[in-house]
């Protein structure tokens, strides 16, 4: 487990890589961008939502 802790950055982004890929190939580039945008929108509303509204 420690060469994992030493290389964990670049085997975690390889693995997204990897599922991207994926995503690209079987929906195609503008429904993964449109599914990765709104990912990220509900991601940012949730830690707004904790950090001002929930306090």
């Amino acid at each position: 487990m420690e060469w994992f802790k030493k290389y964990q950055y670049p085997i975690l982004s390889g693995l997204a890589g990897i599922i991207l890929a994926c995503f690209i190939l079987s929906f195609g580039f503008f429904k993964t961008l449109f599914v990765l945008i709104c990912a990220t929108l509900g991601q940012e509303s949730d830690i707004i939502f904790k950090k001002y509204i929930f306090k």
